[in-house]
């Protein structure tokens, strides 16, 4: 299976059959997976496979990174429908993730305050306050839910 792993922390705009036109975020390592699952069907292949080596992008990081490109985009006349929180694994697993939702939020409102804000994730940092509580402040929250188990998926 071919793999997609990010070179960058901003990403596209790619257009979207579900989204729209989809500015993309990655919070994680580019040179590999960072990610609480193991999916056999993930894009970034699977976690021995794409053991990371770099560090993660800081806040300050991700805030310049995106003020660039919604600054161009605008420049451009291009407007993104959402900014799509994705890439390389799980991304609420970045430290600062609550942080980095914050600052997106005041970077969009600067740009593009119509652009919607959504997070793909596997749901497992869920119980962690930081991340319950920075996900309750976006529109789109994309969760996903599953287990092997029939009983289990009732219950979910």
């Amino acid at each position: 299976m071919s793999t997609i792993l990010f070179d960058k922390i901003v990403f596209g705009p790619v257009h979207s059959r579900r989204l729209g036109v989809s500015l993309g975020m990655n919070l994680l390592p580019v040179d590999g997976k960072l990610c609480s699952f193991d999916c056999i069907y993930c894009e970034c292949g699977l976690n021995g496979e794409r053991r990371t080596h770099t560090k993660l992008p800081t806040r300050a990081e991700v805030k310049e990174a995106l003020t660039e490109k919604l600054s161009a985009m605008q420049a451009e006349g291009i407007a993104p429908d959402v900014i799509t929180f994705a890439g390389n694994g799980e991304p609420t697993m970045h430290p600062e993730f609550e942080g980095v939702i914050e600052d997106t939020i005041a970077i969009r409102d600067r740009f593009f305050p119509n652009a919607k804000i959504a997070v793909l994730s596997n749901s497992t940092m869920l119980h962690k306050e930081g991340v319950f509580r920075a996900l309750n402040k976006i529109e789109d929250n994309i969760l996903k839910l599953d287990s092997v188990l029939d009983s289990r998926i009732q219950q979910l």
